[in-house]
């Protein structure tokens, strides 16, 4: 089986039939939606958030409905599949001899991890070529922003011999890569040095005889182990520390949260905001619920009371089901938010 119909086939069986094959798309292009940021969460699906952003409507279409013709699904509404009952364990089975990459943290990196890469080989490049006394090359990075940070960067550098400069990145790189449990070559193949041009997402995966979507995860999963060990270290990679772009603010929301979240902190209640912002009740309750999942030590108890909080983690301790539904029947005085806040604040989320 390919490895992008077990990819879909694990996010159909964690959602159990609870959202449109269509919010699997929206996590694997990474929309930054209040929805697709909450359904990661609850699904503990947050390591594939942003991993294939190419893939199209079309393609996932046509990946569903080959899936349904191999009867491996079962269609219970529109655009509303689940993995049928007496497969379940055919697809566990499958999920546990191909392993999706444990280092693989979308949620956690997906900004950081496209301009990583393009400071990365671009860096690779143009300090392999000052080895050789080199100047005549293309950019493997046309990205203006990438182009300036490489100039401002070696500018910076100036005590350093630009001779030398690539050996001490090569080392940086041996000593990050050093402990991974994936295999190096995933990131080297695709680097371009003086002698050599690297491969394509494709042609890697064609040379190392890799599915081309396991090939993808894993490059990105060995781009984001990399980040996290840099982050981590930074004294020990001074030259590939900078290349990390870290956000100055301590979170990040989508525009309208963010709007929402400064009316919250200047005391306005809910039904405040949905006045002043002229907006839907269920609408700010989903832009809480962000702010929940984005905000480190947001206080919950002030929209839930403790006595609700103890009571839905209670269920959510007993039920082997993330469904909102399943849990509301087991508590008919609560409220559907209320759920989805303790989901929010307390649940187990990667």
């Amino acid at each position: 089986m390919s490895f992008i119909k077990m990819i879909i086939l694990n996010c159909l069986y964690k959602m159990n039939g609870e959202r449109t094959i269509y919010s699997i798309l929206h996590i694997l292009n990474g929309k930054k939606s209040s929805q697709t940021i909450q359904d990661i969460h609850i699904f503990q699906l947050t390591s594939l958030f942003q991993a294939f952003p190419l893939l199209t409507r079309e393609q996932l279409d046509q990946i569903i409905y080959t899936l349904y013709k191999e009867e491996w699904l079962e269609k219970t509404g529109e655009n509303h599949y689940l993995v049928k009952n007496d497969r379940k364990l055919e697809l566990e089975v499958l999920l546990k001899d191909n392993p999706f990459p444990k280092d693989l943290k979308g949620w956690r990196y997906h900004s950081l991890t496209g301009p990583y890469w393009q400071r990365l080989s671009l860096f690779v490049q143009v300090t392999s070529h000052l080895s050789k006394k080199s100047n005549h090359y293309m950019p493997i990075q046309r990205n203006p922003a990438a182009q300036l940070w490489l100039k401002n960067t070696l500018h910076t550098m100036s005590s350093i011999d630009r001779s030398e400069m690539n050996r001490y990145l090569y080392q940086e790189i041996v000593d990050c890569l050093e402990e991974s449990e994936l295999d190096p070559l995933i990131l080297i193949i695709r680097l371009t040095g003086s002698d050599r041009i690297g491969l394509t997402s494709e042609q890697a995966a064609i040379e190392l005889e890799l599915d081309p979507y396991y090939y993808q995860l894993s490059f990105l999963a060995i781009l984001h182990y990399m980040i996290e060990k840099i982050l981590s270290n930074k004294g020990e990679f001074p030259l590939l520390s900078q290349m990390i772009k870290e956000s100055k603010k301590p979170f990040t929301l989508t525009e309208s949260t963010a709007k929402t979240f400064n009316l919250i902190q200047k005391g306005l209640s809910i039904e405040q905001i949905v006045r002043v912002r002229n907006l839907k009740q269920s609408t700010i309750e989903d832009h809480i619920i962000e702010i929940l999942l984005n905000v480190p030590n947001f206080p919950i108890d002030n929209l839930v009371s403790s006595e609700n909080i103890s009571k839905i983690k209670a269920c959510m301790e007993k039920s082997p089901s993330k469904s909102l539904k399943v849990i509301k029947q087991q508590l008919a005085d609560v409220s559907y938010f209320e759920i989805r806040a303790v989901m929010a604040g307390y649940g187990d989320f990667s």
